[in-house]
């Protein structure tokens, strides 16, 4: 590890620092080419040639003497066409072990996949230091959409100056690739506008407990902008005439919420439509049942914890300070004055369940998970437990910790209990369930455990084990 450089030293010699940030770039990038050819190497040790063949099926499934088990691992094309495919279960283990999400980790897989098999050139200029990870897996991004004629044609055009040119380049020759090798797609890629369409709401960002604010970003059909543009600038003058004095940029914000409050009440089925957002405090939420001859307005459903002190009390200093509210979907957190605007609105009907006391522990006999134990169990882990997972609680799997085990054959009686429950995202639950193609020799495949402290210990195909708190993940040592 190099030595701090003296102040003295930095007053006298400025270009030390210049030289010193070089030094340490070309060894963090060539530790990321390291993590690359790693990861590279680790994938191709779980390709279907990878694999004891008499051990897994033709499509990655495990054998059984009656049929191929349902949710076992498989292999997936990570990489374009001809690239090898690679175990889903391997993709779980190297983005566990990198600190990954297993997304992330499927991503960075499946780029080193691309590089090494379907863009040599480039891969070649990744490994000597030439071309910067991050450009090479930008690149690797766009060809994977390619044939394997279009990306070689990429591969030789690109590779001699990838390290200097910007994407505009690689996507034009991604672009002349398609029109090139793949007409067909070309011509269907023009013909779908959907493509290249999308509208994001990003409720899983960063949201902003001051005002309860998300960022929204998309990219429309032209004509569809325009009619947009137009209806925000009308309805953001319009609220300008009603006597608003907050500025043109607020106004226009607050200008969509007003343009979609009024498309609910449109009528576009022939029958009357009737607003119902549902919000809830102090636990959880549902909505009514839909009408048979009423066409209902979308729900927005959000479960908000919250004291009934603190979205009644005008004061916020009556219960010692600022009062914040839980928003289970969006695993934030907004100011209880937020709350009560949206409660205000004649629009919301609320809905309030009774506080359940967490400290409760409850156990039944049955394999089956009663609603008042699943709620508790959700609300105390409000996301999948398994290392670096964020997806929310409510949308994931109950897996019994201590495999459940039927009375018949012996099992002790309440094993489903809030104590030996816990929520895994399916694909999670899937890795947990069937051993990794790893495993050669003897069955390999995911373990925990959870602690006195309600945290969880989990233990990889390969030994390595991770902490799980309500914080995030950490690797333990060996």
């Amino acid at each position: 590890m190099s030595q701090p450089i003296a102040t003295s030293e930095r007053t006298a010699f400025p270009a030390a620092l210049l030289n010193g940030a070089r030094d340490a770039l070309v060894r963090q990038r060539a530790a990321e080419v390291d993590v690359l050819v790693a990861v590279a190497d680790w994938a191709d040790a779980h390709t279907e040639g990878g694999v004891v063949a008499d051990r897994y099926g033709p499509f990655g499934l495990l054998r059984s003497d009656a049929h191929l088990l349902p949710g076992a691992d498989v292999f997936g094309e990570l990489g374009g066409p001809g690239a090898p495919l690679v175990s889903e279960f391997c993709v779980v283990e190297i983005a566990t072990a990198l600190g990954l999400s297993t997304d992330s980790g499927r991503r960075l897989v499946g780029e080193a996949v691309e590089l090494r098999h379907r863009l040599p050139r480039l891969w070649n200029r990744v490994v000597a230091g030439v071309l910067p990870v991050w450009r090479a897996r930008k690149i690797a991004q766009e060809t994977t959409q390619l044939t394997v004629e279009g990306a070689d044609f990429v591969d030789r055009h690109l590779a001699p100056v990838a390290h200097k040119t910007g994407m505009v380049t690689a996507q034009k020759l991604v672009a002349e690739a398609i029109a090139r090798f793949d007409p067909e797609k070309a011509e269907l890629d023009r013909a779908d506008s959907d493509a290249t369409r999308r509208f994001d709401i990003d409720l899983q960002g960063q949201v902003d407990p001051a005002r309860g604010v998300v960022p929204v970003s998309g990219t429309l059909d032209l004509a569809d902008a325009l009619d947009l543009e137009n209806a925000v600038s009308r309805v953001a003058a319009d609220l300008a005439l009603a006597g608003s004095l907050e500025s043109l940029d607020a106004r226009r914000a607050s200008a969509v919420g007003e343009i979609a409050r009024r498309q609910t009440t449109l009528d576009l089925s022939g029958c009357d439509s009737d607003s119902n957002v549902a919000s809830d405090s102090a636990g959880g939420a549902d909505g009514t049942a839909p009408s048979a001859t009423r066409s209902k307005a979308r729900q927005v459903v959000l479960h908000v914890h919250l004291s009934e002190t603190a979205l009644t009390d005008l004061d916020p200093n009556a219960c010692g300070g600022v009062d914040l509210a839980r928003v289970e979907k969006t695993r934030s957190f907004v100011l209880a004055e937020q709350v009560r605007e949206w409660c205000r609105a004649t629009s919301t009907q609320v809905v309030v369940k009774p506080v359940i006391d967490l400290r409760d522990q409850i156990a039944v006999d049955a394999y089956e998970i009663p609603d008042r134990i699943a709620d508790r169990v959700r609300l105390t882990r409000p996301t999948c437990v398994f290392p670096h997972c964020t997806r929310p609680a409510r949308g994931c799997d109950l897996d019994h910790v201590d495999e459940y085990v039927k009375a018949d054959n012996g099992g002790p009686p309440g094993q489903t209990s809030t104590t030996n429950l816990a929520p895994l995202c399916r694909r999670h639950h899937r890795v947990k369930t069937h051993p990794s193609p790893s495993g050669i020799g003897r069955e390999r495949r995911w373990r925990y455990r959870r602690l006195p402290d309600g945290s969880f210990v989990w233990t990889s195909p390969h030994d390595q084990q991770y902490l799980v708190d309500p914080h995030g993940t950490i690797p333990l040592p060996a």
